[in-house]
């Protein structure tokens, strides 16, 4: 039930939509009657600096109310102190509440470990007088000397923190897993960030794994040291890596092309590649509206696997161990952005946006703050450098600024802008407004590769109705960046595991993935299978009737891997296609529930094992830069000399207490 407002402004000169969250001032001839929210404070504020009569009318209403609350409140507290007695007995029955409270030992520790991690407080917080006024009584009722403070808390981080690895080690036992990767500097402390992604109980899990503090310059060799030495921790072989998603920074890339040993590590720590060049102006690589709103929202889709069985069955060997398939996955946020930033870099689009930057800065300066709040205006906006999409707010609000702007810029010309300066901003809006809005369903955290792959083809769409200098800028910029998305086997398996965008590979395209699918079931199949290699070639079942010139060895190998049986029945040749909606519409389907109820209905459990791994594979390291919010208030400017240990295992604490 929603709080009741005793200020009366809302009810007396404001009508509230909830939908557009706008108030809109009922008084006559008001200059600015909409106001954001209906915030009680923000309209009296209105009501004072505007209607100067009807603010004296508001005056009188609260006063009177105020009165005949004065009195409500007398005689209820007369009631109440003739209900409770005198003072010592107020004292006695609060004490006697306090003895009650569901508090114990393991509960008084977790909360101060999670004051201290997941809440940011410093240590010494525990020292303070206010604080251990608090807790003292509490550590005496408790008994056995026991007590916390800034030194022993550390013990109980270190031992929550070991709890929460040998969680994640359990789960992960054998697993494919993928890991997302960024190093970030805070107060001259350099930081590798690592989260994992798994899928346990049909549920994707996003785990921090690593937080640790980087010694030595970030070479791609330390890095991946730096990494084996976080898996270690749980257990985590480098064959388990089945995907690193990173950023494009030549450092990392390279890393993850060098983390397995039998990889070739010749490859240019450059970030730019040979990539094939696509004509801007092509058309036919975009699909229409409809085409698109077809293929994301189609509710059933029939997946060709292309006579799957008759492809693969001899590939298929359980005797032998199947090379790593660790590859690394460009961060999708981090690619649109390096091709929006690409599509900006002409002179004409650089020259406004710091003309309109120099704008901003006057409009930010005291003297216009209070003009703008005085006229009920928003606050202008300065972008920051390194996030482009700040540039589009920034433009935005200048935009919605441009009246007051034009009001006076004959008093102070560095408000000036000239007609067709106007007009180029709003073709910026315009041409930036898909790819601002695209990355916003980027920051989603347990976004998949077909996802992103859906906002990829609208954002292209888009940009390419939109027709402008700038928007056909960025559409060539995604258009040869995809090419480069495309030569990648995880992503081209993704996109050929979602039914929403597998018509859009090639042949050859869906070939690949068909081949490497093959690879991750032979891998994931060598990691949970380890201990039946060493099958001994003359056992055989009891209940297993063979032929006398068939070998021992294919009959066990037979019997020992469901996916191989299921490829090689001839009599039972499934092809997806023919099968009714073997995958659901949206590849984020409700705990996957729906997914692994059909394709299990349809025979496919294999499969149903094959999506979860593809599912896992972030497109995105954005939790990884959320979890580096976090060093703000863990490594602040009064705790910078923490130590690399107790600052990992806090960092661990907080980024897994969702």
């Amino acid at each position: 039930m929603p709080k009741i407002k005793s200020n009366p402004v809302e009810r007396m000169f404001f009508k509230y939509d909830i939908h557009s969250n706008e108030s809109t001032c009922q008084i006559l001839n008001c200059a600015n009657p909409v106001r954001t929210g209906n915030h009680s404070g923000n309209l009296e504020s209105h009501i004072k600096n505007f209607h100067k009569e009807q603010y004296i009318l508001l005056t009188n209403e609260k006063n009177k109310k105020h009165q005949n609350d004065d009195g409500r409140y007398s005689t209820a507290k007369k009631l109440k102190t003739d209900q409770t007695g005198p003072l010592d007995n107020m004292i006695l029955r609060t004490k006697k509440n306090l003895s009650q409270v569901n508090l114990n030992k393991n509960k008084v520790i977790e909360s101060c470990v999670q004051l201290v991690t997941t809440n940011g407080r410093p240590f010494q917080l525990l020292d303070d007088s206010g604080f251990r006024m608090i807790m003292n009584p509490i550590f005496e009722a408790i008994g056995d000397g026991f007590k916390i403070n800034s030194q022993n808390i550390k013990k109980y981080i270190n031992e929550y923190a070991k709890t929460i690895i040998d969680n994640i080690t359990q789960d992960v036992d054998k697993k494919l897993i993928s890991l997302k990767v960024d190093c970030v500097t805070r107060l001259n402390r350099s930081i590798i960030g690592v989260n994992i992604q798994y899928f346990k109980d049909s549920q994707l899990q996003i785990k921090t794994i690593g937080m640790t503090e980087l010694s030595e310059r970030h070479t791609s060799e330390h890095l991946k040291e730096v990494l084996i030495q976080i898996l270690k921790k749980f257990n985590i072989n480098n064959r388990q890596v089945f995907s690193i998603t990173c950023d494009n920074g030549a450092n990392i890339v390279k890393m993850v092309r060098i983390f397995n040993e039998n990889e070739e590590t010749t490859d240019d720590e450059s970030e730019s590649e040979e990539i094939e060049n696509i004509n801007p102006n092509d058309d036919d690589a975009l699909l229409s509206d409809h085409q698109v709103n077809d293929m994301i929202n189609e509710p059933e889709v029939n997946l060709d696997a292309d006579n799957l069985e008759h492809e693969i069955t001899t590939v298929l060997n359980p005797y032998y161990e199947p090379l790593p398939l660790t590859q690394c996955i460009r961060c999708s946020a981090h690619t649109l952005q390096l091709c929006i930033e690409n599509g900006l870099q002409q002179p004409a689009n650089l020259n406004i946006i710091t003309k309109a930057r120099k704008v901003v800065k006057t409009l930010r300066t005291q003297s216009y703050v209070a003009l703008l709040k005085k006229y009920g205006l928003k606050q202008a906006i300065l972008d920051n450098v390194t996030r482009w999409s700040s540039k589009y707010v920034m433009l935005l609000r200048l935009l919605e600024l441009k009246t007051f702007c034009e009001d006076h810029q004959q008093i102070n010309h560095d408000l000036k802008l000239n007609l067709n300066e106007w007009k180029r901003i709003e073709c910026l809006i315009k041409s930036l407004e898909p790819v601002y809005f695209a990355t916003k369903l980027l920051q989603k955290k347990d976004l998949t590769i077909g996802d992103f792959y859906g906002i990829w083809i609208q954002t292209k769409n888009k940009l390419n109705q939109i027709s402008s200098t700038v928007s056909l800028s960025i559409l060539n910029n995604m258009k040869t960046r995809e090419v480069q998305l495309l030569e990648n086997d995880i992503f081209i398996s993704a996109v050929y595991m979602d039914p929403r965008f597998m018509c859009l590979l090639t042949v050859p395209k869906q070939e690949t993935a068909v081949n490497y699918l093959l690879k991750i079931w032979d891998l994931k199949e060598s990691l949970t299978c380890i201990e039946n290699l060493g099958i001994d070639s003359t056992e055989q079942p009891d209940n297993h009737i063979t032929d006398e010139s068939e070998t021992n060895v294919e009959d066990d190998a037979d019997d020992g891997d469901d996916f191989e049986k299921f490829l090689q029945n001839n009599s039972n040749i499934i092809t997806i296609r023919n099968q009714n909606a073997c995958l659901p519409s949206s590849s984020q389907d409700s705990n996957n529930t729906t997914l692994k109820r059909k394709l299990e209905e349809n025979e496919l459990p294999e499969l149903f094992e094959l999506a979860q791994i593809l599912l896992a594979v972030p497109a995105t390291q954005v939790s990884v830069e959320r979890s580096f919010s976090g060093l703000k208030f863990i490594l602040s400017d009064q705790r910078s000399s923490i130590g690399k240990d107790i600052l990992e295992n806090i960092l661990i604490i907080r980024g897994n207490s969702h």
